[in-house]
């Protein structure tokens, strides 16, 4: 009796990529998710009544139950062709399904957190032990389609690569809604005239550079592991800007909200240059460190801009120019953590 047959058929050979199609489902599935998140922000800055059993948590966690019955169905289906169930989940997607476990625990402590202790308000909500488990599960599900596209060929065109570039975008409306409190469109979003005092400017510089930080971060990740099509970057920081802008600022006039969508698309716009012409990559250091330097400085060069023209200058030159410069040298220090130089042990 042959081998094979004592240890019976061997298992059918399964694709690891499960291919764009799936990530094109995927990403179906986490847009249901992230936009009842920003239902949920719009509802809260509102001021709407609110509880756990509120339309707004309904498509937030049926966008939930989307990703689970997409990528759990996913591995149901690939496991009878695989030798394991972790050899069944979709590559790229290990992170993503471990976000779905992370994320219904956070759902059940949420629920019980209401009960015990009441609707958080204000920024009470952002910072919830709660809120910030969903939160980790959240990241952890829409990394999926960028890690399985990053281990790609990196040559195809935005079209091909955009599932990536659209769950790069969903890591970065996360990193905004989840610090609203502190970002460009909420904090001191049209208060030059009345937001002078000494708390007011350092609340905002801080959050400046937060900003920065989570906008060189954000491209360093990606650029070290793979490359971005020319127009990633307008469609990230464009339609961030434009989502954060519509849900935090219901109060501001309709032509301050689109001079300050106009920033950040123009802001991306200036990137998308910057990356056509840099190339930046692992392999093109300088390169890096130079977009991750002149984005930030770009962006907060328009905001400011914006500001002047549309409130007139409450900040003295010192400010304007010192804190525009500090927000390109903290996306620069970052580039050297995220890739020291050759040679350098660290």
């Amino acid at each position: 009796m042959s081998s094979r047959s004592i240890a019976g058929p061997a298992a059918r050979p399964v694709a690891a990529d499960a291919g764009r199609r799936f990530d094109w489902l995927v990403l179906a599935a986490i847009a249901w998710l992230v936009g009842g998140l920003f239902a949920d922000g719009w509802a809260h800055n509102n001021a709407l009544p609110d509880s756990f059993w509120t339309v707004w948590h309904a498509i937030f966690y049926s966008g939930y139950a989307a990703c689970a019955a997409v990528l759990l169905g996913a591995i149901a289906l690939r496991r009878p062709a695989a030798a394991s169930w972790r050899d069944a989940i979709p590559r790229g997607y290990r992170a993503a399904v471990a976000g779905i476990v992370v994320f219904g625990f956070g759902g059940l402590f949420d629920m019980a957190w209401h009960t015990a202790f009441g609707i958080e308000l204000g920024n009470d909500a952002l910072l919830s032990p709660s809120h910030l488990m969903l939160g980790l599960g959240l990241f952890l599900i829409v990394s999926g389609p960028f890690l399985a596209s990053a281990r790609r060929p990196d040559d195809a065109s935005l079209a091909q690569r955009l599932p990536m570039v659209a769950s790069v975008l969903a890591i970065f409306l996360l990193l905004t809604f989840f610090t609203m409190y502190s970002g460009p469109y909420s904090n001191f979003l049209g208060a030059a005239g009345n937001g002078t005092s000494s708390d007011r400017i350092f609340r905002g510089l801080l959050g400046m550079f937060l900003f920065s930080g989570f906008i060189a971060g954000l491209l360093l990740l990606v650029l070290r592991r793979t490359t971005l099509p020319v127009g990633a970057i307008t469609i990230i920081l464009g339609l961030d800007g434009v989502a954060m802008i519509l849900m935090t600022n219901r109060n501001t006039p309709l032509d301050a909200q689109l001079a300050f969508s106009a920033v950040a698309i123009g802001a991306g716009i200036v990137g998308d240059v910057l990356l056509w012409r840099l190339r930046p990559s692992a392999a093109r250091p300088l390169a890096l460190r130079l977009l991750v330097t002149l984005l930030p400085m770009t962006y907060f060069g328009l905001y400011f801009a914006a500001i002047g023209v549309r409130y007139g200058f409450g900040w003295s030159g010192n400010f304007l120019s010192g804190s525009v410069v500090s927000c390109g040298a903290l996306g620069l220090l970052l580039s050297f953590v995220a890739m020291p130089p050759e040679g350098d042990p660290g």
